[in-house]
């Protein structure tokens, strides 16, 4: 009888510690690498006269797992605009469809500003150091949106 009851106090103190454990919320942790990312970038390729930036910021709403949800957005040539981003600790990105205000421009303004969305919008992957951030995409014409950071 002694036996059972060990038993029996051995198997509920097991089942708690594991109910107990298994309920506590886990704080989901922001990666170094993507924390990184953060924070405001220049346009420096491809070289144009244009004054082109992107700000990331976190998106508090939507806490990090395996993929990290961003706000990003900032000035192109002509019009203001925005994205939602989504980056893995692997280097992988994808942007959701870009926002933008619709502000009329210089031919060549507009035109640069339209292949500069194509491209953001074709992100794949993202390669970053201390103060240069490169995002890789891809489509019909694949290169490389080369950006150095805005102390």
């Amino acid at each position: 009888m002694k036996s059972l009851r060990n038993v029996l106090l051995t198997a509920l103190s097991l089942f708690s510690l594991l109910v107990f454990t298994q309920c506590s919320k886990k704080d989901n942790e922001l990666s170094p690498k993507i924390a990184s990312l953060i924070g405001n970038w220049q346009l420096a390729e491809p070289n144009s006269s244009y004054e082109v930036n992107l700000n990331f910021t976190l998106d508090e709403k939507n806490p990090p797992n395996d993929v990290t949800p961003l706000f990003g957005g900032g000035r192109s040539s002509v019009n203001e605009y925005n994205a939602r981003f989504f980056a893995t600790v692997d280097g992988m990105m994808v942007v959701d469809p870009i926002g933008s205000t619709k502000v009329a421009g210089e031919p060549a303004a507009m035109q640069f500003e339209q292949t500069y969305y194509t491209n953001l919008r074709a992100v794949v992957r993202y390669e970053l150091t201390s103060d240069q951030l490169k995002l890789s995409y891809g489509g019909d014409k694949p290169g490389t949106l080369v950006y150095k950071r805005v102390k």
